[in-house]
């Protein structure tokens, strides 16, 4: 095993996905960064307008790293592989941003962990919310599935969901 350290003390490196760009690309929460690293090791960290607290990273269809920002007031953040940031605010106050994935209509789908919804966010940055039918329900991981629809868990509310493409939401309790 080899371990590549980053330049920032409190990183807290969080998450880590494959990139477009054949790099290895992560969040760190505790420095407010996103981090790309090299097969052999060469770290470039790329600071978050507001220092927020990136969490979660996907790749998206257009070729960027798209992460969702907790600490940030609700905002989803996308990254170029050039290192160029863009950050993209929900409408909702409490919207704690957790979980991001590559939905199969093209866009990004994400979790609103404060705000009990699912939101969407094309390429081009724009955002619709999807409210859960169970409120307070703190939705978390969220996931393509094989249906064609994004399936997420809801922890507070004992519940699995589904969201379709044009932002139907269904639970499903567990048992």
């Amino acid at each position: 095993m080899t371990e590549f350290a980053t330049s920032s003390s409190n990183s807290v490196p969080l998450v880590i996905t494959t990139g477009p760009d054949g790099n290895l690309w992560f969040t760190e929460d505790g420095a407010g960064k996103v981090g790309r690293v090299t097969p052999s090791g060469t770290i470039t960290e790329f600071a978050s307008p507001g220092g927020s607290g990136p969490q979660y990273i996907t790749t998206g269809p257009d070729g960027n790293l798209w992460f969702t920002e907790q600490l940030s007031a609700g905002k989803i953040g996308r990254v170029t592989p050039s290192g160029t940031i863009t950050e993209f605010a929900t409408s909702s106050s409490n919207s704690v941003p957790y979980d991001i994935t590559t939905g199969p209509d093209g866009n990004l789908w994400f979790t609103e962990y404060g705000a009990g919804k699912v939101g969407r966010v094309t390429p081009s940055g724009t955002i619709t919310e999807f409210a859960t039918p169970t409120s307070n329900s703190l939705p978390t991981f969220i996931t393509a599935g094989p249906d064609g629809n994004l399936w997420f868990t809801e922890q507070n509310a004992g519940k699995i969901g589904r969201v379709t493409p044009s932002g139907t939401i269904t639970e499903f309790a567990t048992s």
